[in-house]
């Protein structure tokens, strides 16, 4: 039976919030409504493979700062779970994948919060870069080259926190139904390769 996907993926624009326009903490975790995160996934996220409630990782990649006091440093980790998950196949011509994410991990401890995609973009490395060459690198085999690696892949832009939607991966969109962000694409089933780039938001910090 076909998976039916049960949230809703509206596509929606996200208001953009700098530090200084931010009201002062209203939670006891001191990060408030608007705050963004630059994080990355720990795990890839694949429509074919992932189904509803698997976890979800990213690693945070930059501190982030409030009123000149660190509030979550760099390396911790941001922890949600898929909401639903529907591989293209012949009676559908979309695929798409949901995700929340609820909780922030800082040194061990966890933090209930509602955060929701703002931006997505690729992987600064692909996940392959680093295999030995001789083997596959971005679909291709060559000679082993002085010091026994392979070429390293071009360089990709660091996503800056004030881009929204979707950045650099061609064909996915991103949308959004309350705690729930959508990926969908329409040509190809949704793979999301571990450093894939997030800006988060956080909508509630409780």
């Amino acid at each position: 039976m076909k998976q039916i996907f049960v949230v809703t993926l509206a596509l929606a624009l996200f208001e953009g919030i700098s530090p200084a326009q931010v009201a002062p903490p209203q939670s006891s975790t001191g990060i408030v409504p608007g705050t963004l995160i630059s994080a990355e996934l720990s795990k890839p996220v694949d429509a074919k493979k992932v189904k509803a409630g698997d976890k979800v990782e990213a690693k945070i990649v930059a501190d982030v700062f409030f009123d000149g006091r660190l509030l979550v440093p760099k390396g911790s980790k941001m922890i949600g779970h898929v909401a639903a998950s529907e591989p293209r196949n012949k009676g559908a011509n979309d695929s798409n994948v949901g995700i929340v994410f609820d909780t922030l991990s800082i040194k061990g401890r966890e933090l209930t919060l509602v955060a929701v995609i703002q931006a997505i973009g690729p992987a600064q490395l692909p996940p392959n870069y680093g295999v030995r060459a001789g083997f596959p690198i971005a679909g291709k085999t060559g000679p082993t080259p002085r010091g026994g690696w392979g070429e390293p892949p071009a360089t990709v832009p660091v996503l800056d926190p004030s881009r929204k939607g979707v950045v650099g991966l061609n064909g996915l969109a991103l949308s959004r139904s309350g705690p729930v962000s959508g990926v969908s694409s329409r040509d190809e089933n949704i793979h999301l390769d571990v450093g894939t780039q997030l800006i988060l938001r956080i909508e509630e910090s409780l």
